[in-house]
């Protein structure tokens, strides 16, 4: 009698335990989320899988090594092991470099994806905005960072794809060289559940992008050729690429290699009408309204390739508008100023055309 007694005190004691264990709620509401564990603390971060799925799935599928890459064998955690290789305050924390001697030049996987640009949804407006790093457009791989700060000025040249939802504290105690210890995808919710990264889906959402990167590179070269030709139909082209209106004709001879100029410019870009004018610091580029004068040496100093050839050609007194093609710009890195305290940072973006009216106001001998 005590036994059957004793048998059914312990089903009606374990029977609340095992109740509310079916009813607990998740960890996390319905999404897509990686667990970074590092060396100082948890980060967890949320993915924008529906609004950039192919950057996503990249993230993914190499952190749980379901799509091939070029430094582990399938099945291999990517990030476990990476290092924080990039710390700036302020800016951003870096990482995505493999842990292994197979690792490219680059810290890549072996293979580039395209930006998957979400404005103004994702933005890098705040801290804890997660983004991928790149050499120039279009040339994503395998390394992220988590923004420090509101980054804004970087919008529309990288792809943001998720946030820190926890361990922003983290986050800020990062330093250089420390690690990533490991990085657990976790799924909540049916369609977070569904998004499950292979070699061929990601692969044939990289193909559709890049057809999508092309349409829209041929609709930008035809409206800056429009622009041009409506702006400038006369204009002079040069084999470079150059192109230039006379607006004041010079005097003398143009200089030659070793001849130091003083020159001044006010330019803009061509499709977005950003204003900039030239900086005594060796003509680089800022905000502003006023051209500062600076001294150039033919032959040796560098604004850009365009600017370059284009002072080479000029005369004493002359003024010129040129036209710089982007791959005489700042090319695909674009220009990115010193940041100055409490003034948003000025920045060309990567292939941009620019305008330039610029003055030679003397020639040195």
């Amino acid at each position: 009698m005590r036994r059957i007694r004793l048998i059914h005190l312990v089903i009606f004691a374990s029977a609340p335990v095992l109740f509310l264990a079916g009813c607990a709620k998740p960890k996390y509401p319905d999404g897509l989320y990686a667990e970074v564990m590092t060396n100082k603390g948890l980060i967890v971060l949320q993915f924008e899988f529906e609004k950039t799925p192919m950057t996503v799935a990249n993230y993914v599928g190499l952190a749980e090594g379901t799509i091939d890459n070029a430094t582990f064998p399938p099945g291999r955690p990517y990030f476990d092991g990476t290092k924080w290789h990039r710390v700036v305050a302020g800016h951003v924390i870096q990482c995505g470099i493999p842990k292994s001697a197979k690792a490219g030049a680059d810290g890549g996987p072996g293979y580039e994806f395209p930006n998957e640009i979400v404005l103004p949804d994702l933005n890098h407006g705040r801290a804890g905005m997660m983004n991928m790093a790149n050499g120039g457009p279009h040339t994503n791989g395998s390394q992220w960072c988590i923004t420090l700060s509101d980054r804004s000025y970087l919008d529309g040249d990288y792809t943001v794809f998720g946030h820190v939802v926890e361990g922003m504290d983290v986050v800020f105690k990062i330093a250089q060289g420390d690690e990533v210890e490991s990085v657990r995808i976790v799924r909540v919710g049916q369609a977070a559940k569904a998004f499950r990264p292979t070699t061929a889906s990601f692969r044939a959402m990289v193909e559709a992008a890049k057809v999508r990167v092309a349409e829209a590179d041929a609709r930008k070269k035809a409206e800056e050729d429009a622009a041009v030709q409506r702006n400038w139909p006369n204009a002079i082209a040069l084999e470079n690429g150059l192109r230039y209106v006379v607006l004041r004709e010079g005097l003398g001879k143009p200089p030659v290699n070793g001849q130091k100029m003083t020159v001044a410019y006010s330019g803009k870009c061509l499709l977005s009408g950003k204003a900039f004018v030239s900086t005594a610091e060796e003509g680089k580029p800022y905000w502003g309204e006023t051209p500062a004068p600076f001294e150039f040496e033919v032959g040796k100093s560098k604004v850009n390739p365009g600017i370059d050839a284009a002072l080479a050609l000029m005369k004493k007194g002359e003024r010129r508008l040129i036209i710089v093609p982007a791959a005489l710009g700042y090319g695909t890195g674009g220009f990115y100023a010193k940041q100055r305290p409490n003034e948003k940072r000025f920045v060309i973006s990567p292939n941009t055309l620019l305008v330039y009216e610029i003055e030679v106001i003397d020639i040195i001998k």
